[in-house]
């Protein structure tokens, strides 16, 4: 139990040091606050009276918590969602970007960053497409096409 508590310490540390490095925030993905929510309910239908199961919970809650948030990092790209990770640029093959204007007047820009020519990680953005690929420019390598489409 101690183990696996001192591995979700150490993976909020991580969580911290890579969401800090974050230049352009990504909209927040509530995928893990669902999961945690479901969990959550699941185990809280019987009494708890170890201290450790109770700090366990809390740093899963919390590391759920920071997980929906992500975006683009001055090093790496910070993917969000449950399964978030920290993407190298140099593993980019690929952006496609589709700016959309919601039915409320609200602007979003869908990126879908393309790894090594077989993953795909889309991230929505609230950023003007403008920001968004200059900013992008200057991370990526002169390879990574970045690929502006249009709603028709």
């Amino acid at each position: 139990m101690y183990l696996l508590i001192a591995g979700l310490f150490v993976s909020l540390g991580f969580g911290v040091y890579w969401q800090s490095q974050i230049v352009i925030r990504a909209r927040y993905k509530f995928t893990p606050i669902i999961f945690s929510v479901l969990i959550g309910s699941w185990v809280l239908t019987a009494p708890i009276n170890d201290w450790s199961f109770i700090i366990m919970l809390a740093a899963f809650f919390t590391l759920n918590i920071m997980d929906g948030v992500g975006g683009i990092g001055e090093k790496r790209l910070v993917t969000n969602g449950l399964f978030s990770r920290v993407i190298d640029y140099a593993n980019i093959t690929g952006i496609k970007m589709l700016p959309v204007t919601l039915p409320n007047g609200k602007n979003r820009v869908v990126a879908v960053f393309v790894i090594n020519g077989r993953q795909q990680i889309q991230m929505n953005f609230n950023q003007k497409l403008e920001i968004l690929v200059q900013t992008l420019k200057k991370l990526l390598p002169e390879s990574v096409e970045i690929d502006v489409e249009k709603l028709v």
